[in-house]
């Protein structure tokens, strides 16, 4: 896509404008206020560029929002919400002053331009998605938020379809519906590195309920795709419980 040469211009006291295309001569003066007739409502932002596929696990990819060109008043705010099995790890304007915040779990992500008298939206905005190992094995077609001010647009991301995980137990029926028994285990595989034992019975996989092999072989494990990580809880034979975390190979 060719673009209009643009650059980052002081407009009043300090305030950062993005310009891109041409603005009045007196507004691309250091120093110079942006005249009232180039500050317009903003329009509607543009959508993204293209949609993501996303594998889970995999690497991050790119989400680019073209620019509006919109000359807008005062403090601009971008606000951006993952779609549900995705997180943020990465977003980028060409914009050295504006403040970038992103939630510790990639939910959200937000950024502010300095505060002014006026600045232009006109360089793209790019974020970067990366999808959950735990994303559901079917995959599917997922939604955010990208949002201007009050203007926004959605955020989609395509996962694909996941590997069955392979968790390395041979289970049998626990007495009295109590579980399913390991019978067996593949050697270091992800239930013995997780250090589950033979004899040890398994009463609940990813937070739910486990009564027996059949429980376990076709109900839970069949759901949950290689890569993702998932707690499980087991009774050792004398009688203590406990709960590990284990990643299906």
């Amino acid at each position: 896509m060719r673009r209009s040469v643009r650059s980052w211009t002081l407009l009043g006291a300090g305030v950062c404008a993005l310009l891109a295309g041409a603005l009045p001569a007196a507004a691309t003066e250091p120093g110079a206020a942006v005249p009232a007739a180039a500050v317009r409502a903003p329009e509607r932002l543009q959508p993204q560029e293209s949609i993501p596929e996303l594998d889970a696990p995999g690497d991050a990819q790119e989400v680019v929002y073209g620019p509006d060109y919109v000359t807008r008043p005062s403090q601009g705010t971008f606000s951006v919400t993952a779609p549900q099995y995705t997180r943020i790890t990465r977003l980028d304007f060409d914009c050295p002053p504006c403040t970038v915040a992103l939630a510790a779990d990639g939910s959200t992500a937000t950024m502010r331009t300095p505060q002014g008298k006026g600045w232009r939206f006109g360089t793209p905005i790019r974020i970067w998605l990366k999808a959950d190992p735990n994303t559901p094995m079917a995959g599917g077609r997922y939604r955010g938020t990208f949002r201007l001010d009050s203007d926004q647009q959605p955020l989609v991301a395509d996962i694909t379809e996941g590997d069955q995980g392979f968790f390395g137990v041979q289970p049998e029926d626990a007495p009295g519906r109590g579980g399913a028994l390991v019978g067996g285990l593949t050697p270091d595989g992800p239930a013995d590195d997780a250090g589950i034992r033979v004899g040890d019975v398994i009463t609940s996989f990813n937070n739910t309920p486990v009564t027996s092999a059949a429980d376990l072989r076709g109900a839970r494990i069949d759901k949950v795709r290689s890569g993702a990580t998932v707690p499980v809880t087991y009774k050792r034979p004398s009688g203590t419980t406990r709960t590990v975390q284990v990643t299906l190979d």
